[in-house]
This record gives structure tokens, C-alpha cells and sequence, in this order.
């Protein structure tokens, strides 16, 4: 994922158009950075399967609590998407996405996961698994490594 998204601070807002020299986004946690993860998560399946995975991956942090998606927000962010083709575009022509990656597909498994809502409980369970190093404190599930945690 390093070779991607980079670690660092930006400074900027979260949907500011801009890459770090290198093409990157400056981390994960911004749009550019969770696009670029995205184009990483099952990048040989479709976008069904990918946001099948995703889901299931945090309902399994969350011991099986509520997390779902919700429709409209999908169809909210699709429908304004013009910064984060921008965004995506602007990486494409640095090269910082990995080879064979299809700016549709990632965009729309993007604005998906942009769409995953979770209640209170499940999100407490989700926090719970992360400071437990990753093990489900419910379940005694190992859901993530220590060291990704």
C-alpha cells in the first residue's frame, strides 16, 4: 500500500486537489488516499465483489453488529463526483495508481464504501477490536494483525 498512499500530513482539506511530488496522496484518510486504497482491494473483482468484501471485512471488526449502506448517500456522492475525478485523474497521470487500474471502477466501488453506515454499538465494537490488537473482544475473532492495527 506504501508504494500508493503515502504517510504524511497534508495540511489541506480532505478533498483538496493536490499529490505529494511523488503523485501520491499524502495519506488513507483523505479522499485522494481512499481512492488510491481502493483501486487496492481486490483490484481483479468486480465492483459487487469488492464492496461485498469490504462490508463483510467490517462487520467481522464489528462482531456481525449492524453495518450496511445506505442508497441515497451512494447515489449523493456518484452524482457530485467531479473532485474526485479530478483527484483520480490527477494520480492516473502521475502514475501513482497501480497497472491496469480502471478509474470507473474504482470511483464507483469508491463512492460505495463512501456509503457503509454502521450504528453506535457496532462502531464501539469496531473501536473495541482495534485497541484488542486487532482480535474481536466478542467473538475472539483475530479480524487484523497487531502490527497493520
Amino acid at each position: 500500500m506504501h508504494h500508493h498512499v503515502a504517510r504524511e500530513h497534508s495540511g489541506l482539506a480532505f478533498n483538496a486537489i493536490c499529490v505529494t511530488k511523488h503523485g501520491l496522496p499524502h495519506n488513507p484518510l483523505i479522499n485522494s488516499g481512499a481512492i488510491m486504497c481502493c483501486s487496492l482491494i481486490k483490484p481483479n473483482e468486480g465492483e459487487a465483489e469488492q464492496f461485498k468484501h469490504s462490508i463483510n471485512f467490517w462487520k467481522k471488526l464489528a462482531a456481525y453488529k449492524r453495518v450496511s449502506s445506505d442508497n441515497c448517500v451512494y447515489l449523493s456522492e456518484k452524482g457530485c463526483a467531479h473532485t474526485n475525478y479530478s483527484l483520480s485523474h490527477l494520480m492516473m497521470g502521475k502514475g501513482a495508481f497501480p497497472n491496469g487500474a480502471d478509474i470507473e471502477k474504482t470511483l464507483s466501488f469508491y463512492f460505495m464504501t463512501c456509503s457503509m453506515e454502521a450504528d453506535c454499538e457496532a462502531l464501539a465494537v469496531i473501536a473495541a477490536t482495534l485497541a484488542n490488537g486487532g482480535i474481536n473482544p466478542l467473538t475472539g475473532e483475530q479480524c487484523m494483525q497487531p502490527e497493520t492495527v
